[in-house]
């Protein structure tokens, strides 16, 4: 969910009309959404701000939860209060919060309940929305339409939390890292590095860089060719890129 405070010509781009499109089917989700709660699934999350810092990246097991809500979390105007709301399903915002719990070091979220048509999310850890940033919501790959309460998930889902740093912008598109799980001490290995847009369609991305000293920026085919000498954790940025998944490929002699 994003600002409701109104700016200058907020609608002229499309990442507002989603803002918005968001907001107003949150008014009208049917209450039969709840009823796809069940057991706890396992769902991979994310949380990358603009600078490219990834906050969250893990899986974990989500299921109807209970958020708490804050006074602090204002960017969306209105007048939050501390208290707690009960989460119904395996949801986005229950992905996140388990997460946040989770994650070291832990990242506690500010989340507002200051609207009828359901909570928003103002702040995870440190990295807070101010100003014309907002907290876009990915699901697998693709902008979700609704909030993060109402967007229900199945297990294997991907949720990818975006801190924006304007909402009159297009939001930038997403990148994925692909590796081997394993590799042998010194031997060359191959890694992609490819991009989601907003239709969930992926291409190639040239030029991007490994968080690995001494790694060649990819080809125009998204690969590059590394070696490690011990088990390593690593990711992929690029300039107007929303920064990559880590992965972790183990090394053996």
């Amino acid at each position: 969910m994003g600002r409701m405070e109104k700016k200058e010509n907020p609608m002229k781009s499309s990442s507002a009309v989603r803002l918005v499109i968001g907001l107003a089917l949150l008014i009208f989700a049917p209450a039969a959404s709840q009823a796809q709660a069940a057991s706890e699934v396992p769902v991979h999350v994310r949380v990358v701000t603009f600078s490219g810092q990834i906050l969250i990246d893990q899986t974990v097991r989500t299921g109807t939860t209970t958020v708490p809500t804050s006074t602090r979390a204002t960017c969306l105007g209105g007048t939050p209060t501390n208290g707690t709301k009960r989460v119904e399903g395996a949801t986005a915002l229950g992905a996140l919060h388990t997460a946040a719990r989770l994650a070291q070091p832990r990242q506690p979220l500010l989340i507002s309940n200051a609207f009828d048509f359901g909570l928003g999310l103002c702040g995870v850890g440190a990295s807070a929305a101010s100003g014309e940033q907002w907290w876009e919501l990915t699901h697998n790959h693709k902008p979700s339409m609704v909030g993060g309460e109402a967007t229900m998930l199945k297990a294997g889902d991907e949720v990818l939390w975006f801190l924006s740093e304007t909402y009159n912008l297009p939001s930038p598109d997403e990148l994925t890292l692909v590796a081997p799980e394993g590799t042998k001490t010194g031997r060359w290995m191959t890694v992609r590095v490819l991009a989601y847009n907003d239709a969930g369609v992926r291409r190639p991305v040239e030029g991007a860089a490994l968080s690995l000293e001494g790694a060649a920026p990819t080809n125009a085919a998204g690969y590059t060719r590394i070696r490690l000498a011990q088990t390593s954790r690593f990711a992929a940025r690029a300039e107007g890129f929303i920064a990559s998944n880590r992965v972790v490929v183990k090394v053996s002699r």
